[in-house]
């Protein structure tokens, strides 16, 4: 017994360690796949911000789709005093003085009052890279090679650069637009949004938007020969506040940053036909540039998110073609276009030492709308846009209402 006892009280010590070593293994394991989501969620949020304040913005008072249409202000028929019943000699009547009467003419419409309610959805494709390293003693080799540097206390793992996120946003806008002669107009709208952002794994996001957006449009006919002119530029600065949760493995850390955006949007265009079906190609630019404000997390987890920039600049071509059917006191204006914008910007914004994912380049744009024009002054309109990229699709719908005055 006496020689046996310390043989069994080694080999217990040994398979306690042994456990314990296969135990921390299994941590480990768990640990070295276990994915960095921070950059993720704050390139989602860049790119929501983005998504957001091009959603805010778009197309303010249709003036792009009247433009692109050759819509031009109606006329209101005013009562206006004239002279009447000259006398015999040339003269008007000694008695009583002239006479007059009163008789409508038309007289164009100065002011439109608008309205609108929007929806968009914004689809992203995430992206995730593996650390990949040769196992020697359980330690790096110099000359091991990585998809990406360890970011996280974690140990080395699955590092996701971009959720697959998918944006939507509920919208709204009001304002309205004065016509100061034949050719220039100017207008100003206010707009309002809610945006759900679902950043798939890492979490997701509650968005609150305001946006006021004016706005310069230039129409002028046969400039070059038969084709008419047009032109627009605009102006839009929105606010958003964020209301973040995100998945640390831990728990759900919550913040609530904010952001700024501004954009500049310039178009251009040329329309060719009659007044029953107009056509021509237009071009613009676009930039965005904001700042989502650094912030710190709440909760199991948590950590800080440091200031980020979020820029893009945009290019636009495209070719549309409406018509004009007349109806029992106004007319209908259908309109399809196609187009595509070319990004600039390469995304080369860093979060947490990891470049942030670039955004898609090319991005082709199909658009229908039609929208009916009674003879009173209202005007009301559906319009659709698709816009699709190779990692991203999104989609626009809108419906409109305004009054001419």
């Amino acid at each position: 017994m006496n020689t046996q006892s310390p043989r069994l009280l080694r080999a217990l010590l040994a398979s306690m360690a042994a456990a314990t070593v296969t135990a921390r293994a299994g941590d480990e394991d768990s640990c070295e796949y276990y994915p960095d989501n921070r950059q993720a969620t704050a390139s989602a949020i860049g790119n929501s911000a983005l998504g957001v304040a091009w959603a805010s913005t778009r197309d303010v008072g249709s003036h792009l789709y009247r433009n692109r249409a050759g819509i031009r202000p109606g006329s209101s028929l005013v009562d206006e005093v004239v002279a009447v019943s000259p006398g015999a000699k040339g003269g008007y009547s000694a008695k009583g003085g002239a006479k007059v009467a009163s008789i409508s003419v038309p007289s164009p419409n100065r002011w439109e009052i608008f309205g609108s309610l929007f929806f968009y959805s914004e689809d992203h494709d995430g992206d995730s890279y593996r650390e990949r390293r040769k196992k020697k003693d359980d330690k790096y080799d110099k000359h091991d090679k990585y998809e990406l540097a360890r970011v996280m206390p974690y140990g080395p793992g699955v590092v996701t650069t971009a959720a697959e996120s998918s944006l939507d946003v509920y919208g709204g806008t009001i304002g309205a637009e004065y016509r100061f002669n034949r050719n220039w107009s100017a207008g100003v709208g206010l707009s309002a949004a809610q945006g759900d952002l679902d950043m798939g794994s890492a979490g997701s996001s509650d968005i609150d938007s305001v946006s006021i957006v004016p706005y310069l449009s230039y129409y002028r006919a046969d400039v070059l020969g038969s084709a008419d002119l047009w032109g627009s530029l605009m102006y839009g600065y929105g606010m958003h506040s964020y209301e973040t949760r995100r998945n640390t493995g831990d728990g759900i850390a919550s913040g609530s940053p904010d952001a700024d955006t501004h954009t500049v949007e310039f178009n251009i265009g040329l329309n060719y036909g009659d007044d029953d079906m107009v056509h021509g190609p237009y071009a613009g630019l676009r930039y965005i540039t904001g700042t989502v404000d650094a912030y710190t997390e709440v909760g199991p987890g948590a950590t800080y998110f440091g200031e980020q920039d979020v820029d893009s600049l945009v290019s636009i071509l495209g070719y549309q073609v409406s018509w004009k059917i007349r109806g029992g006191r106004g007319f209908w204006v259908p309109q399809l276009r196609v187009g595509w914008e070319h990004e600039f910007e390469d995304g080369g914004a860093t979060s947490f030492g990891i470049p942030l994912d670039s955004r898609d380049e090319d991005i082709a744009v199909v658009g229908a709308g039609i929208g009916y024009w009674w003879d009173n002054g209202w005007n009301v309109g559906l319009d659709y846009e698709g816009r699709f990229g190779s990692n991203t699709e999104g989609h626009y719908g809108g419906v409109r209402a305004g009054k001419e005055f």
